[in-house]
């Protein structure tokens, strides 16, 4: 068999030229089109795999809910409790300490009204002793009690200072003394008033006789700006003021005991 070269030539540039042909109007597009499909294929796959996971993960997360609404239902009833508690308590101790003060209120008042009581009753008791005894001193002769009190009268003046005594003259002469008495005195007990006055404060003493039945028994001697008091009614009115106040101090302490 004679073989052309010629001819193999031509057919094997014949066949290049297909091939070029074929790779070039054929094999391209349709390498394009599948590599295209391919793509689409592949960005099919991968969308459908995110779908996947996310559902996935969707469900994990729905699980993992409801796998948790156990313990959020009981840490929310918990939660609940501790609150109603805290409450309840809070509530409590306001009307405990409103009852307290309320309590606190009523002992301060019944302690008030208790020791107002007693003041009441304790000056009632003591009125009722100063009438008492009063009752019974005029009951006695005024002269008698009297003239023990002018003596004390006198030494109370005779007691001071000579600047009280100085005082008590004024610097006046005669000095004026006003003397009020229970009862009438005798003439003579009232010269020996005028007289031991008079050396007490070193000047003439003109006396003023006046008579004060309220003084029970004994005498005021008045001057110009002091008063020197011996008498039954002041006796009794401080015994009566040492009475209400022993008794009050008395129930201070028995009240701090």
């Amino acid at each position: 068999m004679h073989i052309d070269g010629w001819t193999l030539l031509l057919q094997a540039v014949n066949f290049l030229i297909l091939v070029w042909l074929l790779r070039r109007f054929l094999y391209r597009p349709v390498l394009a089109v599948i590599a295209e499909r391919q793509a689409a294929t592949e960005r099919v796959r991968s969308e459908a795999e995110a779908a996947r996971q996310a559902a996935e993960a969707a469900r994990q997360s729905l699980e993992d809910q409801r796998t948790a609404l156990p313990a959020e239902r009981d840490r929310l009833i918990a939660a609940a409790r501790a609150e109603a508690e805290a409450e309840r308590a809070a509530l409590l101790e306001k009307a405990r300490g409103e009852a307290d003060h309320a309590l606190e209120e009523v002992r301060s008042r019944l302690a008030e009204e208790r020791a107002q009581a007693l003041e009441a009753l304790q000056r009632h008791a003591a009125d009722l002793g100063i009438r008492l005894a009063t009752r019974l001193l005029r009951d006695a002769p005024a002269a008698v009690l009297t003239v023990p009190l002018l003596d004390e009268a006198c030494a109370a003046v005779e007691s001071l200072s000579p600047p009280q005594r100085h005082a008590l003259a004024d610097g006046t002469d005669p000095v004026p003394v006003r003397l009020a008495a229970a009862a009438p005195l005798p003439e003579g007990d009232t010269a020996r008033m005028r007289d031991r006055l008079a050396a007490a404060l070193g000047r003439p003493v003109a006396l003023e006789l006046v008579g004060d039945p309220s003084l029970i028994a004994g005498v005021e001697l008045h001057f110009a700006h002091s008063v020197v008091r011996r008498s039954w009614k002041q006796a009794l009115a401080e015994a009566k003021e040492e009475m209400m106040r022993h008794d009050s101090a008395r129930h201070s302490a028995d009240a701090v005991a």
